[in-house]
């Protein structure tokens, strides 16, 4: 699965699409040559048709929320933190985001940007900015939640960078070598800094001693699990 496939946000052609394609593999034709082999050439393909599958679904639920003006407000309310004293709304820009099954989403969101005033010219620059719906969600490498901790579980536990771009070529991530690796390393860096930061608090004895585990998630294996309410 290397090849990226652009979301069209139409979920009945998907469906369309994918029970087309499922259904010319689930026919039985000439018996007489079926094997293990035969049977897990057709077990790969309905693997890779439902991941592109997943991943219009996931495109389409992001077209969705970047079209919800409700969602767009608290998201900059939410990203309020990151703002400087001169921060201001810069209009929209375009940005990509990839999802499972190889499949890019083009979204159009709100951009902020910080402004510094250029005393020869007397005219302001822009620096660099960001977009809150994407910094809210998490999404500000252009990858999905998923995506991201996906590439980060393999990127750790293969044996190498090449073997981990294969294995997630496979699952149907396409990215560069290069960014394998950088995003790897940035993912536990975010680990090691929570980690410090719960060392500090329990050296400043500010660490809180009740259940702070309630109803929270964890980061396992690079993936998201919900711990169940206790009694």
């Amino acid at each position: 699965m290397k090849n990226h496939i652009y979301s069209t946000f139409d979920l009945s052609k998907s469906l369309e699409n994918f029970q087309e394609q499922v259904t010319k593999l689930l026919e039985l034709k000439n018996i007489s040559e079926w094997d293990g082999r035969v049977f897990r050439e057709h077990e790969q393909k309905i693997r890779e048709f439902a991941l592109v599958m997943a991943g219009e679904c996931t495109a389409l639920l992001l077209h969705n929320l970047s079209k919800s003006q409700d969602f767009l407000d608290k998201a900059e309310q939410e990203t309020r933190g990151w703002w400087q004293t001169n921060t201001q709304k810069h209009g929209c820009k375009k940005r990509q985001i990839l999802t499972i099954g190889n499949v890019k989403v083009n979204l159009k969101l709100p951009y902020v940007v910080e402004r510094q005033t250029q005393s020869k010219k007397n005219k302001e620059s822009l620096h660099e900015g960001f977009c809150p719906f994407l910094r809210y969600l998490g999404m500000s490498e252009g990858l999905t939640p998923n995506v991201l901790s996906t590439i980060a579980q393999y990127g750790a536990i293969a044996g190498s960078f090449e073997a981990a771009r294969t294995t997630l070529i496979d699952w149907g991530i396409n990215i560069s070598l290069k960014r394998i690796e950088r995003l790897t390393y940035y993912f536990g860096k975010i680990g090691i800094n929570l980690r410090q930061s719960k060392l500090t608090s329990l050296a400043l004895g500010s660490l809180a001693t009740s259940n702070v585990l309630k109803e929270q998630r964890e980061v396992k294996s690079c993936g998201w699990r919900s711990y169940p309410d206790s009694d």
